[in-house]
C-alpha cells in the first residue's frame, strides 16, 4: 500500500535500481510522486526498465558504482535533470560464497568494493547535492537509506566476506548519521533477510535450499521486493523524521531468535 504524494516534487536516485529491491524501491518512490533515477551498471536492462515507466519522472543512468566518476556523474545527472536531489538509496550490492580458507583475495576485494566502498563514495558524491537542495530552501531535510542485510549483524559459514562488507556499511551508516545530523540530512539502513530477488535465485528457485530457508524465517517465507520497498520509503519519508542512525530489520523475524532449535517441540510430550 502506498502513501499517496509523500514525494512529490521530490528527487530520488537508487543505486542498482533496474531489479530485485532496487526496481521495487524506483516504483514505490515513483508511485508516491517523485522524481526516479535509476541507475545501474547493464545498460540496455536499465533503459528498457526506465523505458516501462513511461514517465517523464524517470531518467536511466549507466553507473558502475565501484567507479567513483561514474557516481559523480550519477548525481550531477540527477540534479541537472530535476534540479534536485532530496533521496539516495543505495541498493546495489552482491552476494559471494566461499570458505575462508578457500576463497580468492579478487573475491573477497570485490564483494568490500560493491558492497562497502561503493556506499561511502556514494555518499561522498551525493551529500553536496543533498546540502543544495536544503541550502537552497526547496526542502527543510533529506534522506539517505542504505540497503545492508541481516548478513550485517552476524555470521555465515561460507559468507565471510559479505557479512564483513555489508557490516562495515552499517557502522558507516551510523557513523555518517552522526556527522550529517545538523546539516538535516538523515541516514538509516535496513537488513532485509531473505527476499525472493534475482540475487538469490541461487537459493529461492532450489526446492530444498528455498525449504531449508522458509523453515527458518519465523514468518514462513521469502520476502518479497515490494515488502522491502515500503520500508525504505518509510524511512526517506517526512514520517522519519526523527528517525536517524537507525537499522530497520525486515527479515520474517529471523532476527528475534537466538539461533537456537524450537524447543516447544524437542521438550513436546516430556
Amino acid at each position: 500500500m502506498s502513501e499517496a504524494g509523500r514525494f512529490v516534487g521530490k528527487t530520488a536516485v537508487v543505486t542498482g535500481g533496474s531489479s530485485g529491491i532496487g526496481l521495487a524501491a524506483c516504483r514505490r518512490l515513483h508511485d508516491e510522486g517523485a522524481n526516479v533515477v535509476i541507475a545501474a551498471r547493464r545498460a540496455d536492462t536499465g533503459a528498457q526498465v526506465a523505458a516501462s515507466f513511461a514517465s517523464d519522472r524517470v531518467l536511466f543512468q549507466p553507473t558502475d558504482v565501484t567507479q567513483r566518476s561514474q557516481l559523480d556523474a550519477l548525481f550531477e545527472s540527477a540534479v541537472a535533470r530535476f534540479g534536485r536531489l532530496d533521496v539516495v538509496v543505495n541498493n546495489a550490492g552482491a552476494a559471494s560464497f566461499g570458505p575462508v580458507q578457500t576463497l580468492r583475495a579478487q573475491k573477497w576485494r570485490q564483494s568490500i568494493d560493491i558492497n562497502l566502498n561503493a556506499v561511502f563514495d556514494a555518499c561522498q558524491a551525493a551529500v553536496p547535492h543533498l546540502r543544495a537542495t536544503i541550502a537552497a530552501g526547496l526542502a527543510t531535510g533529506a534522506a539517505i537509506v542504505n540497503v545492508a542485510s541481516i548478513a550485517a549483524t552476524g555470521g555465515d559459514r561460507g559468507m565471510a566476506a559479505y557479512n564483513a562488507a555489508k557490516a562495515g556499511a552499517l557502522n558507516f551508516t551510523r557513523s555518517l548519521a552522526l556527522e550529517l545530523a545538523p546539516h538535516g540530512i538523515r541516514v538509516n539502513a535496513i537488513s532485509p533477510g531473505a527476499v525472493d530477488t534475482p540475487l538469490a535465485a541461487a537459493t529461492a528457485q532450489v526446492p530444498r535450499i528455498a525449504a531449508a530457508f522458509n523453515a527458518a524465517i519465523p514468518l514462513g517465507r521469502y520476502g518479497r521486493p515490494e515488502e522491502i520497498a515500503s520500508a525504505i520509503a518509510f524511512l526517506a519519508a517526512d514520517e522519519a523524521s526523527f528517525i536517524t542512525g537507525a537499522n530497520l530489520l525486515v527479515d520474517g523475524g529471523v532476527s528475534a531468535g537466538t539461533g537456537h532449535p524450537d524447543l516447544t517441540r524437542l521438550f513436546d510430550g516430556s
